[in-house]
């Protein structure tokens, strides 16, 4: 909760954040949430926009991520007043005059909230993106326009302001996007065919609109997964990834994931940081199961190294060892890895640990991995081991 002034008066505004191990500083995305619909439904006011898939596209990078909510919205304080109807329980207005009134709130509390958010000290103040999803979209934009000396990067994903179902769509989505143009780096307009609220003619001609008045970028067209509706393409990253690799590449932006390295089975290397897996302990690499000598070391390597190939891997850092490796709770394309070695027979629950008892009682059941052979639970090997020498 992040106390800032707007309009004369004190609120807190919530925020969620998305950050790479260590301390930074860190390029930093700020990306702005969208509406609720047509503004109906007061229950979903209170709903955080968390978009974890974007998230973690951008923290595999090496990217903070900074999610703040709005006056009224994701559980920030004060009243949600983005342009409604004089009767409320109409939702949002189609009002010219009420709906751009609406943005020009919403504006106001991104003035108030980034230079909050910038102040991190783990924000890379000289590496900064903008960027939001429908309404959060358009705010980017115009937002640029307002402060353009501060973001490096605008990232427009299927914005607008107004539904297809308001006559005055094309005048407000234009007057706002045109506000954009004062910022002179390039953009990236990121929208999908079969758009409920925007179809591409009408973004199309947003864009254009955007560049007559000067504005620069680049609009990409993308066709979402068969039943998915083209405005939740923000979450689909196999679709716009190259296009938004190659954006941010342009500015001199972190583009690429880090790649991560097997070690063993449950220690990977990224970025020059050396990872053990969380709550799970792996067949050392020259254990061997007797009495067929089965190699579990190296197939535990082996699964792990597969478990990442090229998939952008993130690890939340949840201690130290005393080998001074961060002990990390590793995801690979979303995917919790310690879960995978454990249910795929490749490693154990870690002694003391019960995170993955449900894991390792399925792969015991299923006789993979080390349940297949007669192999020692690896703390106990290296035990033996020890009285050995």
């Amino acid at each position: 909760m992040v106390p800032v002034t707007i309009d004369g008066e004190q609120a807190k505004l919530a925020t969620i954040t998305y950050k790479p191990p260590g301390n930074g500083p860190f390029p930093t995305l700020i990306f702005h949430h969208g509406s609720t619909g047509r503004g109906r439904d007061p229950a979903l006011f209170e709903r955080p926009y968390d978009p974890k898939a974007l998230a973690g596209w951008f923290t595999a990078r090496g990217w903070a991520v900074i999610l703040p909510s709005r006056r009224g919205r994701g559980g920030s304080e004060g009243v949600y007043d983005e342009g409604f109807a004089a009767d409320r329980a109409r939702g949002y207005s189609c009002e010219r005059t009420v709906a751009l009134a609406g943005a020009e709130r919403a504006l106001r509390d991104i003035d108030a909230i980034t230079p909050v958010l910038l102040a991190q000290p783990f924000v890379d103040r000289e590496r900064v993106a903008v960027g939001g999803l429908s309404r959060g979209g358009v705010l980017s934009v115009a937002w640029a326009g307002r402060q353009p000396a501060v973001p490096r990067a605008v990232i427009n994903f299927v914005g607008g302001w107004l539904s297809e179902r308001c006559p005055s769509i094309d005048d407000v989505n234009a007057d706002l996007f045109r506000r954009g143009s004062a910022f002179k780096r390039s953009t990236i307009w990121l929208y999908g065919y079969n758009d409920s609220l925007y179809s591409l003619r009408h973004s199309r001609s947003n864009f254009t609109a955007f560049r007559a008045a000067g504005g620069r970028g680049a609009f990409r067209e993308f066709v979402p997964p068969e039943g998915l509706d083209g405005h939740q393409i923000a979450a689909v990253p196999d679709l716009w990834t190259e296009a938004l690799e190659g954006y941010l590449a342009d500015n001199d932006l972190p583009a690429k994931p880090f790649q991560a390295v097997a070690i063993d089975g449950n220690t990977i290397r990224m970025d020059g940081t050396t990872y053990r897996l969380w709550g799970i302990d792996a067949p050392e690499l020259d254990q061997r199961c007797y009495p067929q000598g089965w190699r579990a070391g190296i197939e535990a390597a082996r699964a792990l190294a597969a478990m990442i190939e090229r998939r952008p891997v993130t690890c939340e850092a949840k201690a130290q060892d005393a080998h001074g490796r961060t002990v990390a709770l590793c995801r690979a394309g979303g995917r919790d890895l310690g879960a995978a070695m454990v249910v795929s027979g490749m490693a154990l629950a870690a002694a003391g640990n019960g995170e993955y008892a449900g894991q390792e009682e399925r792969a015991k059941q299923a006789r993979v991995g080390v349940h297949a052979h007669a192999c020692l639970a690896p703390w106990e090997w290296r035990a033996q081991r020890r009285h050995d020498d």
